[in-house]
């Protein structure tokens, strides 16, 4: 049996865990700022 911790998902037995939901977020923000900015096209260093 597989043991979820209430720290690695966002709906527990607890209920909801808006921390892990939080840092959800935050993480999918950098990613996609990170894949954004790595395109050539979209490089703020060149004009």
């Amino acid at each position: 049996m597989i043991f979820a911790s209430p720290l690695l998902g966002t709906i527990a037995i607890g209920g909801f865990n808006g921390v892990a939901a939080v840092f959800g977020v935050l993480a999918i923000v950098q990613v996609s700022q990170f894949v954004y900015y790595g395109l050539d096209a979209n490089d703020p260093t060149k004009d």
